[in-house]
């Protein structure tokens, strides 16, 4: 058992600690702040009742130092400690880091585009990297994108594009940079490649995915449809699906951009005769005039870049 000489010994080393933690704490320039604060000034006695809070706030970093992967070594699991002066106590909380918040920032960004069966170069592709072909139309198109991109950002415009053209002009990678470019106004969109997509949907039928799948195209943002009339043309396809899919975002207003290697015109042709009906050609009007209400069409020219 301690004897009373050796407890009193403890208590005082106690006390002269605690002294020495105190007065270190009253000439840190993170604590002084906080006495000095006209609103909620924090006093002598909370700094006694509340030092060790008060000193994890003094001695973390104040600065962020990163590493070679840019992550925060001052602050390992991103967050910095706060002081709230409530109720006569000092109060800890915690908040994200600058690091930390950029990250944040960077991933709710890129979450922002969601793809389905598109390569990864047109998922990344931007403006600021795009090709600039003097025999081909893109820069009229580009400006065309971007003013598009921005309208739909401000709430103006609900309207997209209908891009067509040759095989291997770039169609695709311009709906990409379309993407991106919504990306960097805040905006989500959904790229997708509609003959995967078309069978993703047919295959759903198995698994009971097909209405969840289906809604969620439909539900998107901003929907951008790679090279349509590329799949399969079944009534199934063309009417409940396709027609279906444009009718609900004529309705709802929902921009939608779309490219395909056919014209508004010879994509209706395309679409009017099924091997399972023959010829049908009011069905096949009646898709193309939706993308006539959500589109504006544009014939992309230039180069087959996948020769080179």
């Amino acid at each position: 058992m301690e004897s009373m000489s050796d407890l009193l010994k403890t208590n005082k080393r106690i006390e002269q600690n605690n002294e020495r933690i105190y007065q270190q704490l009253i000439q840190h320039p993170k604590i002084t702040a906080l006495i000095n604060d006209k609103e909620k000034p924090l006093t002598a006695s909370m700094i006694r009742n509340d030092m060790i809070t008060l000193k994890h706030y003094a001695d973390q970093p104040t600065e962020c130092e990163v590493d070679s992967d840019g992550n925060c070594i001052s602050h390992p699991d991103g967050y910095v400690i706060n002081i709230d002066i409530r109720e006569g106590r000092a109060n800890m909380y915690y908040t994200p880091c600058p690091v930390k918040e950029r990250q944040d920032a960077f991933r709710r960004k890129e979450n922002l585009i969601q793809s389905y069966h598109v390569p990864k170069d047109i998922k990344n592709a931007t403006f600021d990297t795009i090709f600039i072909d003097g025999d081909s139309n893109r820069n009229p198109l580009i400006r065309k994108a971007i003013q598009v991109t921005k309208d739909i950002a401000s709430g103006d415009n609900y309207r997209g594009l209908y891009v067509h053209g040759e095989f291997g002009i770039g169609k695709s990678y311009i709906l990409g940079c379309i993407a991106n470019e919504l990306k960097e106004k805040s905006v989500s969109s959904m790229i997708v490649y509609v003959p995967e997509i078309l069978r993703d949907l047919k295959a759903g039928f198995r698994d009971g995915t097909t209405d969840e799948k289906y809604r969620t195209f439909k539900e998107a943002e901003v929907l951008i449809l790679d090279d349509l009339g590329a799949e399969d043309v079944t009534p199934w396809a063309r009417d409940e699906i396709i027609t279906s899919l444009l009718h609900h975002r004529m309705v709802q207003n929902k921009p939608t951009f779309i490219s395909s290697n056919y014209s508004i015109s010879d994509l209706e042709y395309r679409y009017s005769i099924t091997k399972e009906n023959g010829r049908e050609e009011t069905k096949a009007r009646r898709m193309t005039e939706r993308i006539r209400a959500l589109c504006e069409e544009f014939e992309l020219k230039g180069k087959n870049y996948r020769t080179k």
